[in-house]
């Protein structure tokens, strides 16, 4: 019976404890998703007028990758679309 009772107590201390930490790092990926989001927007509405047919189709796709890991891996999308603003020389906001 003993055994069972502390089986019990770590099982709930590990819960909590996973509880406790998991909270801030969901609101951290909630923030990132959004600023991730945020350049996709900023890319779609900047000036690419100066870039080849070649270059503005590679960047493009670039962009587009980005936005797509927004939603799964935010972290890397917003590593990807700063990769497309560097490649057509314009510095997100």
């Amino acid at each position: 019976m003993h055994l069972n009772h502390m089986r019990s107590v770590m099982l709930v201390g590990a819960l909590l404890g996973t509880a406790i930490f998991a909270g801030p790092t969901v609101a951290a990926d909630k923030n990132l998703t959004e600023h991730c989001e945020s350049l996709a927007m900023q890319f779609k509405t900047a000036d690419v007028s100066h870039l080849s047919p070649d270059k503005l189709e590679a960047t493009r796709r670039q962009a587009a990758h980005g936005e797509r890991l927004c939603k799964t891996e935010p972290q890397t999308g917003v590593k990807a679309l700063d990769l497309a603003f560097r490649d057509i020389g314009i510095t997100p906001k």
